[in-house]
């Protein structure tokens, strides 16, 4: 592992001048696994938190699930498989972005990002701000476990162990991959709405604004939504259920952006930055 790790926030997310304690603490911790060869020394240092002893994950969880099994290539006008094959083109990215946001009553609850690639120092990395403005940082490392720090609710960096269902996806790989899984697999009234232009903002560091031909799909699905809860300093799961989506996906079979609601007014919008577009 390196020790140059970039856990830093991209500018756009948070105020000039934030402190980088994150960065900071990672760093430290980063720095005491590689000398010591291990965690024996690490585990110290992070026991502040609700899991005291972590125990090591046998490999990490990214690819974990087989992609689905087809042949040929879609067509776009055959919804249901266009949108199980964007699923598994997703799973199959080896460097992927994701910047999404949250709603509640129409109003934003929360945002963040999270991305996976051979260019961390982790296998996985996620940012979230709650609509109270607490920051959280969740990470999965190679063989250790997951790692979660927030500025409240937590006294220091933390392992989770044992981790529970939210810790386990809102800190691996399958925070990227969950919900376009969770459409392809419960998706109902499923249409093909049309091709239209769809404009992704600025993303995670180098992840470009752009716009991109799109064939659009709508219908309803049930899901998960993950958060934060800062009085246990307890990572959530909220089941959502006929929640109406809209779906974009390019030419190429790259999911590009997918937005829900549900009648009760809680949503979200991801956006999928690709390493290369």
């Amino acid at each position: 592992m390196s020790t140059s790790m970039p856990f830093t926030e991209p500018e756009h997310q948070g105020p000039a001048g934030r402190s980088d304690w994150p960065l900071t603490v990672l760093v430290t911790v980063a720095c005491l696994a590689v000398v010591v060869s291990g965690w024996g020394v690490s585990r110290l240092l992070l026991n502040g938190g609700p899991h005291d002893s972590p125990t090591p994950l046998e490999e990490p969880t990214q690819q974990a699930r087989p992609p689905r099994e087809r042949t040929g290539e879609p067509d776009p006008t055959d919804a249901e498989a266009f949108l199980e094959a964007a699923a598994e083109h997703l799973r199959g990215m080896p460097s992927l972005r994701v910047d999404y946001t949250q709603r509640r009553d129409g109003r934003e609850a929360g945002r963040g990002w999270a991305r996976v690639g051979d260019d961390l120092d982790v296998e996985f990395e996620h940012f979230h701000r709650t609509s109270s403005g607490v920051e959280v940082y969740r990470y999965e490392l190679a063989g250790s476990g997951f790692l979660m720090v927030a500025d409240q609710g937590l006294n220091g960096p933390t392992l989770l162990d044992p981790p529970t269902e939210a810790d386990r996806l809102l800190s691996s790989v399958e925070f990227l991959l969950a919900t376009l899984d969770a459409l392809a697999e419960t998706a109902e009234s499923l249409e093909t709405v049309g091709t239209e232009e769809v404009r992704l903002p600025n993303g995670t560091e180098d992840a470009a604004a752009g716009t991109q031909a799109a064939h659009r799909y709508s219908g309803t699905f049930t899901t998960r939504m993950g958060g934060y809860d800062a009085e246990t300093g307890s990572n959530t799961l909220t089941r959502l259920s006929d929640a109406e989506f809209d779906l974009w996906i390019d030419e190429d079979g790259r999911p590009r952006r997918l937005s829900y609601d549900t009648a009760d007014g809680v949503g979200e919008t991801y956006d999928y930055h690709a390493a290369v577009d």
